[in-house]
This record gives structure tokens, C-alpha cells and sequence, in this order.
């Protein structure tokens, strides 16, 4: 028994020694190591432009450290804002060289990533990290800086809302959306309509920010201070509809009258080659410009094609314009180009965009449950098929009843695709959580007909 205890602790004692070897090691080691300096970068006063992702934006140059023995070593960039130590450091490359370029892309997302603002100078710092292995400290250069001013990778949209477009309220049903393809720039044609007010929002809510006619500095004259109490925009042109665009960097308003715009569906994919505009030919729902949406019987085998005016010409659009078409859809090779549908006869809602040339068939939204009648599968018996009105925007009327469950499903099936209660952020009060096991939506108003509205995008449900 003693024997076996003097052998535990002579294994015990040699784990120490080895572990305190070890440490001695790395200590001698690390004392007589040189550090490496991170030569002048190639630029140090760097403006990123989105044109020029894939240039190169700035070169790194170091000399390697001195170990006091033959080392492979991993070198890695790092960069934070000055000042803060490299306690949030971001690794902008790694190499075994000893010179790297970084990309205006990759810098910009790391600048994005450090939480710097687009359009801004931001002084930041860059170090090279040297590392041997796990028994080696890692050795930093000296450090460079330079400014770098970041371009925005996404673009929030702007809301209007007021009677002078579609209503005050209730949101989001009736915001329209000013779409931005640069930073805090907008455009959006939209119906205004004359003696009306509005204003437009940063959010799809009434706050926390929004812009009236004082916020700008130049605002176009179909506008007016409406001089209301909240010095909205009031419409002062005629009733019509207008090409307006919003800069929130330069504070201006422009507008200028413009035509409805227009796109239809004809063929006998969709039931006649009538003229657009009449007979079987279908209007489509317009959402900004060069995107519009429409649902209809589609027939399979047959083609159609788009037209942008009531009437066969000049504009249409045939399948090879597009580069992205839905499966459903493909190139009737009948002389024209045409799309053919391929999919079952039957109802689709297909969304159309020809500045990025894509033509989508939008997924159906089905509601099934006591709460509206039965548990049936969706697609059948008391399950409700919801109408599609406006992007990610869902609409149906249904008889609801008091303190039943239901749900959502996205396709004509149990699964794979169902929204329940938590799912959604905002939700109408005569809904709650059914806490049943799968958090279905039970309706706790009275039972009768009412109309209900979801966004899937914004998480949404409204009930009127």
C-alpha cells in the first residue's frame, strides 16, 4: 500500500515538474524574443467605394520577429479604432508571408463589424500578430493607422403615411415604402392626393422618428407646410401620381408628375391572348418601381408574357429577359420566347421584378384551426387560404370564434412551414397565446366575421 502511494505521488510531483519546465521554457523563450514592426501601410487616408470591392485597398509590409530559434509562424492582422487597445480586435487576414493585401470589401465589412458608421471617417489601428505555437507567447508588431471611411451594405426603406397617400393608419396597412438603393436616399412613385397631409417614417410605427416639412431644406412645391400642429407635408398639385424622391443627407424633397405605373399578364397561360387591359389579360398590382405582383389561374402547358402598358406594345417582357425565373416557368420556345407554365393548373401569385430581372412565385399562407372552423389540413375543408396583397403581406375574412385555437401554415400541408403566437412580435389584442403545447393564436374576441392582415416580413398581425 505504501509502495502504491509513493508511485501516485512520484506521478503526481513529475506532472508539476514538467507543467513548471514547461512555463520556464516558454518564460526563456519569450525574454529573448525580438519584436517585428508593421512597416508604413500603402494608404492611410482610405475612402471605400462599393465600384471597388474587389480592388485592393491597402497593403500590409512587416518584418519578422526574432525568436532565437527556426520558427514556422502565422501571421494575422488585426484592426480596432484607436484608442481602444485592440480589445475589440478584428482579423482582417492571416499568412505565413510576410506582406498581405486586404480588399476595399473585406475592410469594409470589418469596419461595418466594429459598429463604424457608413459615410464616416473612423481612425482606426492595425497590428500583425506573430504566433509559433501554444507554448509560445504571441508577439505584436508596432502599430499604423489610418482613416478609413466605411459605404453602407444595406439600405432601409422610409415610410409614408397620411391621407394624403393611403390614410393615417393603421399601420402597416397603409405605410407606403420609399425604397433606397444608396444610403438615406429614396424613391418611390406613389397616388398622392391634393388638400392632403402626410409625412414619412423611419420605422413602420408612429415613432420614435419621423420627418415633416420643416425637417428639410428644400422641398419640392407639389408640397406645402400643412401647418397643422405637426407642420406635416400637405399635397398642393393636383391629384395624381408622382416620382418623389427623399435625401436624407442633402434634407431635399423633389417630385415630379409622372404615368400610373403599369404592368399586365396576358396569354393563354393565364386564360386568353387578349389585348392588355382587356378581357382575360390581368392588371397587376404595382409595389415600387420596376416590381408588381398578381394572382391567377395558371394553365398548364400554355404561355403568356408581361407588358408594361395597356397594349401590345412597345414593352414586353419574355423569359429570356430574365436571368432568375421560378421553376414553374419556362421558355415556350414558340417563336415569341414566351413563359410557359408547368406546374399544375391551379392558382399561384407570381411577383415580377424587371430591374433584377426575376420572375417568383410567391408561397401561400393558409389559416386552419377551431378558431376559424376546424382542425382540417391546409389546402382542405375549413382552412383558409390567404389572399396576397402587398409584399410579405397576407389578407383574409373569416368567421372567428371565441376561445379557439388555429395557426398559419406556409404551404397546403402540415409541414414543414407553420407560424404560431411567438413567432410574431406584434399581435392583436383579441389574440393571445393559446399555451396549448404548440402556442397556437387563440381568439378571445366574439365570434363573428373579421378581417385579418399578416406580415411575415414585420411579424405583424392586425385584426379589423
Amino acid at each position: 500500500m505504501k509502495n502504491r502511494i509513493l508511485i501516485w505521488f512520484m506521478l503526481v510531483l513529475g506532472a508539476f515538474v514538467h507543467i513548471a519546465c514547461e512555463e520556464l521554457e516558454t518564460v526563456a523563450i519569450n525574454e529573448n524574443v525580438e519584436a517585428n514592426t508593421l512597416q508604413d501601410l500603402s494608404n492611410n487616408d482610405i475612402v471605400l467605394e462599393f465600384e471597388d470591392s474587389d480592388e485592393i485597398a491597402v497593403t500590409f509590409t512587416w518584418t519578422a520577429p526574432e525568436f532565437g530559434f527556426k520558427a514556422g509562424v502565422v501571421y494575422t492582422v488585426e484592426m480596432d479604432v484607436v484608442g481602444s487597445n485592440f480589445a475589440n480586435a478584428f482579423d482582417l487576414a492571416e499568412t505565413r508571408n510576410l506582406t498581405t493585401s486586404v480588399t476595399v470589401q473585406t475592410l469594409n465589412n470589418a469596419m461595418l463589424a466594429l459598429g463604424q458608421n457608413p459615410f464616416e471617417a473612423a481612425n482606426m489601428e492595425f497590428r500583425v500578430v506573430s504566433v509559433v505555437s501554444s507554448n509560445v507567447a504571441p508577439v505584436f508588431s508596432t502599430n499604423q493607422t489610418a482613416s478609413v471611411t466605411p459605404y453602407a451594405t444595406s439600405f432601409p426603406s422610409i415610410w409614408g403615411m397620411g391621407a394624403g397617400l393611403k390614410g393615417w393608419g393603421p399601420w402597416p396597412d397603409n405605410a407606403v415604402e420609399w425604397p433606397s438603393q444608396q444610403f438615406k436616399k429614396y424613391e418611390q412613385i406613389a397616388y398622392f392626393t391634393n388638400g392632403q397631409a402626410f409625412r414619412f417614417f423611419e420605422q413602420l410605427d408612429w415613432g420614435p422618428v419621423s420627418y415633416n416639412y420643416p425637417y428639410f431644406t428644400s422641398v419640392s412645391t407639389v408640397f406645402e407646410n400643412a401647418g397643422d400642429g405637426d407642420s406635416n407635408l400637405r399635397v398642393a398639385a393636383a391629384t395624381g401620381w408622382y416620382l418623389v424622391r427623399v435625401d436624407l443627407i442633402a434634407k431635399t424633397v423633389t417630385a415630379e408628375a409622372t404615368q400610373e405605373p403599369l404592368m399586365y399578364m396576358t396569354g393563354a397561360g393565364i386564360g386568353g391572348w387578349d389585348q392588355p387591359g382587356t378581357g382575360a389579360s390581368i392588371k397587376m398590382t404595382y409595389v415600387r418601381p420596376g416590381v408588381f405582383f398578381a394572382t391567377a389561374t395558371f394553365y398548364n402547358g400554355q404561355a403568356f408574357r408581361f407588358f408594361a402598358q395597356a397594349n401590345w406594345g412597345p414593352t414586353s417582357y419574355n423569359y429570356p429577359y430574365f436571368t432568375t425565373v421560378n421553376a414553374l416557368f419556362e421558355n415556350a420556345n414558340d417563336g415569341d420566347s414566351n413563359l410557359r407554365y408547368v406546374g399544375t393548373t391551379g392558382q399561384q401569385t407570381v411577383l415580377v421584378d424587371v430591374n433584377e430581372k426575376t420572375v417568383v412565385v410567391v408561397p401561400p399562407l393558409y389559416m386552419t384551426g377551431a378558431g376559424i372552423g376546424g382542425w382540417d389540413q391546409p389546402g382542405t375543408g375549413a382552412s383558409i387560404k390567404m389572399n396576397y396583397i402587398a409584399p410579405d403581406t397576407y389578407q383574409a375574412t373569416a368567421t372567428f370564434y371565441n376561445n379557439e385555437t388555429f395557426r398559419f401554415f406556409a404551404q397546403a400541408n402540415w409541414g414543414p412551414i407553420s407560424y404560431n403566437y411567438p413567432f410574431f412580435t406584434t399581435v392583436a389584442s383579441d389574440f393571445v397565446n393559446a399555451a396549448d403545447g404548440d402556442s397556437n393564436l387563440r381568439y378571445v374576441g366574439t365570434t363573428g366575421s373579421r378581417t385579418i392582415k399578416v406580415n411575415l416580413a414585420t411579424k405583424v398581425v392586425t385584426l379589423n
